[in-house]
């Protein structure tokens, strides 16, 4: 999954730690445990993309 291009990396990120959070509360919505651990981890990686792109477009800001 791909980040937004042309979107505040900072509303991405919280976007991404929303969904993150709704998914690993939301166990009880898959239909099997293992479904549930793979929702999870595409959301983690989304998240932590997220914030490589936050950090990313700050030192860019900074160094300009």
């Amino acid at each position: 999954m791909s980040l937004e291009t042309g979107v505040d990396p900072q509303v991405v990120l919280e976007r991404a730690q929303s969904d993150y959070l709704a998914v690993s509360r939301g166990g009880h919505l898959f239909a099997s445990p293992d479904e549930h651990r793979r929702a999870e981890e595409l959301a983690w990686e989304r998240l932590q993309a997220a914030e490589r792109s936050l950090r990313a477009t700050a030192a860019a800001r900074s160094a300009a």
